[in-house]
């Protein structure tokens, strides 16, 4: 393992002593993250994750925090961050905003992993963090940012092309996403008339980023039931239509292309499970795959990365988006229909918006 660099000491050690952790006696650099700089430090007192934010703003940060606080006090399963004596939960060491959450222990899980009863473990959780953002209060719910974003893409990938367009020797990423473009305004063309019913879907706070990665599974013997150790990462934390979030966390988490070939065993123990926590209405569930469909093809941000600094931890998930695209213009309205009958076979049907 390489060392860290002396830096690394130095930063953890202001961020242990302005909280009062005690002296670092070990660090080490997290597994996974690929936006944020991530350490795990072990002082006296145990262990704590390191979070070096990428974001400048601490408003950012702090409205992250105040989300999380609303959800631990409704028993969804949390890691809060370790604030100081003045009540704030953010730590400015080095050149970044450094936030400090007890070590919890868990495992990881990779699509693989996940049977038809994870799934609904899963699909459980994910519907009650939505039952419970629904009810959080408007003024701190309110300032959040929206998401997806279905506007100004036109001048977002123009954008991209005159930047590759600069460069003498365009690499092999730089053809790959302007074929991306090309067929990313094929599919907006075909869709833009199903759009029409977007406008009237419900929308709430979302998680934002509700994948695997951000997701500990609790370590059980073989004959024991799995669970949910905490929900974290909530940096992305936004407003916006929750159907938008069920099929993304549906598409990031199960393997559909595979599970479309056996029926649906892990989708429909997902959604179902989803729909005992948070009920979806008849319309929600008909604009469930456009609407995700649509998000897909005019999310540009991990292209953008690229362009943003060169080269970007990203660009794997560059590459394979194009393939991801094809599958759910290919796939997405099975999807929906698989929905919608869900739904209709649900006896709850009510919203969970008021």
């Amino acid at each position: 393992m390489t060392p860290l660099p002396d830096a690394a000491w130095r930063i953890s050690r202001d961020v242990a002593r302005h909280l009062g952790l005690g002296d670092i006696q070990d660090l080490v650099l997290a597994p996974g993250g690929r936006l944020n700089q991530n350490l795990v430090a072990t002082t006296p007192r145990g262990r704590y994750f390191l979070k070096g934010s990428r974001y400048p703003d601490l408003e950012t940060i702090r409205k992250e925090h105040q989300v999380i606080a609303f959800v631990a006090t409704h028993n969804i399963p949390v890691v809060k961050p370790i604030a100081d004596r003045a009540g704030e939960t953010a730590t400015r060491a080095g050149n970044r905003w450094w936030v400090t959450y007890p070590w919890i222990d868990g495992t990881q899980l990779d699509t693989d992993g996940v049977s038809p009863k994870t799934a609904r473990m899963i699909g459980l959780t994910l519907g009650a963090v939505h039952r419970v953002l629904a009810q959080m209060p408007g003024p701190a719910s309110t300032s959040l940012p929206r998401r997806p974003l279905l506007n100004a893409t036109e001048a977002r990938m123009s954008e991209v092309e005159r930047a590759i367009s600069r460069t003498p020797n365009p690499s092999a990423f730089d053809q790959h996403v302007l074929a991306s473009i090309a067929y990313r305004r094929t599919l907006m063309g075909r869709d833009r008339s199903s759009h029409e019913g977007f406008s009237s879907l419900p929308t709430q706070v979302l998680h934002g980023d509700f994948h695997l990665g951000n997701l500990l599974i609790n370590r059980v013997s073989r004959t024991a039931q799995a669970s949910i150790a905490a929900i974290v990462d909530w940096e992305l934390t936004c407003w916006g239509p929750r159907i938008w979030e069920v099929a993304r966390s549906a598409d990031l988490i199960l393997d559909l292309a595979t599970d479309l070939e056996r029926g649906w065993p892990c989708l429909r123990e997902f959604l179902s499970a989803y729909l005992q926590e948070a009920p979806l209405t008849p319309p929600e569930a008909t604009q469930l795959a456009p609407f995700y469909r649509a998000s897909r093809v005019q999310s540009l941000w991990v292209i953008e990365e690229h362009y943003r600094r060169g080269h970007a931890p990203t660009d794997e998930i560059a590459i394979d988006d194009l393939a991801a695209l094809d599958w759910w213009y290919r796939n997405g309205e099975a999807v929906g229909t698989f929905a919608c009958e869900l739904v209709r076979s649900t006896k709850f049907i009510r919203p969970i918006l008021t």
